[in-house]
């Protein structure tokens, strides 16, 4: 079930740009109505800042340096006529409750973009259906279909260590499906400052509470015990914005600055370092919308997840509910037990990007509801919060992932069980779809493929700013626009500059990319530009041509984008650096794909004890069915490659045959010049090797020059020998 919200639309809400004329209504008649303000935030100070919550605080400052610059007229001249109103920094807005005359005042000021009606925000009636059994494993069924319970065992992954949240009615916090995993329940009472916000103070008390149902729900299915949640070791903190049956636009945003920065019950202590690390939204409305917009960019910027559920007004094509089809948001689709899309789940087709971005279990879905009972209900609404969950399992499995918001999505849509759908848009390769998105949720296969640390080739390469100190930029169109995943934004360099770099990091540390793809705003005539594609391994330093400058022509005709390839390299960094000037210099997105990389490896001779018929070269021939098996009882055990001349190696790809069942095998890398002395490049460790990840492994390090390559085995807990079917070293 999805909240419904019909708020903001450009097209459906009153804008006013200028002088207002005169309402018909009495002039003394007040209404409420927001103030937008066009001036954007900056965040190039956002660079520097590495940890989740000095990256939340730099937000705050940025969001709020921005807002008290552009609201400050309109404050005053609402303090002078005594007027109600509320200010939101994550948005730069005002809510104002005015006659028609103040409302023409404020509209005349220059800063203020637009002033628009407040809507109502009407919430869908829960689609409850007979209560459900639980399974017989205990475990409901939409837990298992997504794989979660074989996440628990075979990975130990259960959500230890992650904070969600959610936006929604509220939560009745001590159900005994959920007071356990509570935040502000601990040994020694219950605490719920920075762990509640009720921003109407609907509850008749401090506490938590739910006015009816949907909130409880959705928060069991992410962390209810009993086997009802996806991530059940999770710890939940809640936000109600909505009552009843309706959610006001102004605890929507409240809500969403709370996220930011949690504060307690009288709304102060705003504390950076307990805000959450995923927030599911399981509410939103049909109708292209931008609202919402700026919440989201907080929050990935922050290092926030966003879900979204995509809507309850299938069958047809194009019925995606915003916010959750804007780009930042990561928006779920609803299937049933017998893997058939739900007739009521909105379907996309009406963006240039993939929504739904995948679907999950979302039909007679058994959860908690006030009152320490349990109810099944169906909608969009029920499949968001296994797609939060899941996030909770792949960064509590990779804790390195935790924050890393485009590299998570990358993974889920990877790891999405492909389903073909032609009803709606598609892609020509048969990838995705309007209908089921990008596939079902696998969340054992995410937290497999989020462990092993393998990135195909083709994947996306999430990018962030990188050493952009004095990076030229005109204002409202700074370089981050270029990967803010929003293609109405972009980064503009005035005509007359005859060069300028902009300099971009991989998310997640050293990559190997082969090709990038530059899109300019939509709408924008045809025009040339002029650029070199630069990659560097460690920073400013070494940035080396990868494709030497060269004119591009962006046509509209064609998407106006071009991609660039080029042979796989190795680093932390890539570059555009534009020549050629005079001419406006405007770029909406640059995205980098992965590449396959040189395996100096392959053919080489390789040597290690063995049982007959599993030779050493077997590991190095290109042929994952086969495979190097050492003697039985006798570890440590050896495997070297003579790579045949000093080589720069930054990765290994450990491979075992993909039919095979999982194993733990332990495992250093050691590198030598002469053959003769070895140094350790990565220690002894436990690597999964998980068929759901193709039983591939990777380990990268800082680049080391050698000639040979040794592994040494000490472990393995599925046969008492090394085992190896392919070994990839990857050199620059």
């Amino acid at each position: 079930m999805m909240i419904k919200w019909r708020l903001v639309a450009a097209v459906a809400v009153g804008l006013i740009g200028g002088l207002v004329p005169a309402q018909s209504a009495s002039a003394t008649a007040e209404e409420v109505f927001w103030l937008r303000f066009a001036q954007d935030a900056d965040f190039r100070g956002l660079e520097s800042k590495k940890t989740k919550p000095a990256k939340s605080t730099e937000v705050i400052r940025a969001r709020k340096s921005a807002a008290d610059s552009a609201q400050k007229r309109a404050i005053d001249l609402l303090h002078d006529v005594g007027a109600e109103y509320t200010s939101f920094w994550i948005s730069n807005t005002i809510q104002v409750r005015g006659d028609a005359a103040l409302r023409a005042r404020l509209a005349r000021l220059p800063e203020v973009a637009r002033v628009e009606a407040d809507r109502p925000v009407p919430m869908t009636v829960p689609v409850a259906t007979s209560p459900a059994q639980a399974s017989s494993e205990g475990v409901e069924w939409n837990v298992s279909k997504i794989r979660a319970d074989r996440t628990w065992t075979e990975h130990g992954a259960r959500g230890q260590g992650i904070v969600v949240a959610n936006i929604d009615t509220g939560v009745q916090w001590d159900h005994p499906a959920l007071a356990g995993q509570y935040r502000g329940q601990s040994g020694s009472g219950v605490d719920h400052d920075h762990n509640w916000f009720d921003p109407a103070q609907a509850c008749p008390a401090a506490a938590p509470c739910d006015t009816d149902g949907h909130g409880t729900h959705t928060m069991g299915t992410m962390a209810g015990s009993g086997g009802i949640g996806v991530a059940p070791d999770v710890k939940w903190i809640a936000a109600k914005a909505c009552e009843q049956t309706t959610c006001s636009a102004a605890h929507l945003l409240a809500a969403g600055q709370w996220m930011l920065a949690p504060t307690d019950l009288s709304g102060a202590d705003p504390r950076p370092d307990l805000a959450p690390d995923i927030v599911n939204n399981s509410w939103g409305s049909i109708g292209y919308s931008e609202w919402y917009i700026d919440v989201l960019d907080s929050w990935v910027r922050a290092g926030i997840f966003p879900a979204f559920s995509v809507g309850n007004d299938g069958p047809a094509c194009m019925t995606t509910g915003y916010p959750g089809g804007n780009g930042q948001a990561y928006a779920s689709a609803a299937f049933d037990a017998e893997d058939v899309i739900a007739p009521f789940s909105s379907r996309g087709g009406d963006t240039s990007y993939t929504k739904p971005d995948l679907s999950a279990p979302g039909v007679d879905v058994r959860s908690a509801v006030p009152g320490g009972a349990y109810a099944s209900y169906s909608g969009t609404s029920m499949a968001s919060p296994h797609t939060a969950a899941t996030v909770a399992l792949m960064w509590s499995a990779m804790p390195s992932l935790r924050g890393m918001v485009d590299d998570t999505r990358v993974i889920l849509d990877a790891t999405a069980i492909r389903v073909q759908d032609t009803t709606c848009a598609y892609a020509a390769d048969g990838s995705s779809n309007a209908v089921w998105g990008n596939g079902k949720l696998d969340a054992y296969a995410a937290v497999a493929r989020a462990r092993s640390g393998v990135i195909p080739p083709g994947s996306e390469l999430p990018l962030q700013m990188g050493y952009n100190r004095t990076l030229p930029g005109t204002p409202g169109h700074w370089g981050y626009h270029s990967v803010d995943r929003d293609p109405a934004t972009y980064w503009e360099v005035p005509a007359g500059l005859t060069e300028v770099g902009i300099n971009y990091a991989f998310q997640g540390g050293r990559r190997t990319a082969d090709k990038v793809v530059i899109q300019a705003p939509a709408g924008e005539p045809a025009r040339s530009l002029t650029f070199a594609v630069r990659a560097a391994y460690a920073g400013l330093a070494d940035y080396e041509d990868v494709v030497p400058a060269r004119s591009y022509t962006f046509d509209p005709a064609t998407g106006n984008q071009v991609t660039v390839s080029f042979p796989p390299a190795y680093g932390c960094c890539l570059s555009l650096h534009f020549t050629g000037g005079p001419q406006t210099v405007k770029i909406a997105e640059v995205r980098a794909f992965s590449g396959a990389g040189k395996n100096a490896a392959l053919g080489r001779p390789a040597q290690g004890t063995a049982q007959q018929g599993y030779a050493p070269a077997n590991s190095v021939d290109g042929d994952a069915a086969t495979y190097w098996e050492s003697h039985n009882h006798a570890f440590p055990q050896t495997l070297t490659v003579d790579l045949g001349g000093s080589c720069r190696i930054y990765q290994v790809e450990l491979a075992l045959p993909p039919a095979w069942g999982a194993r733990t095998q332990t495992v250093s890398v050691e590198g030598s010049t002469d053959g003769v002395t070895f140094s350790k490049i990565v220690g002894p460790r436990e690597h999964v090797f998980d068929p759901a990840a193709g039983n591939v492994v990777a380990v990268g390090f800082n680049m080391a020059a050698v000639r040979y390559v040794r592994l040494v085995f000490t472990g393995n807990t599925g046969w008492p020998a090394a085992q190896l079917a392919e070994l990839r070293v990857l050199a620059a």
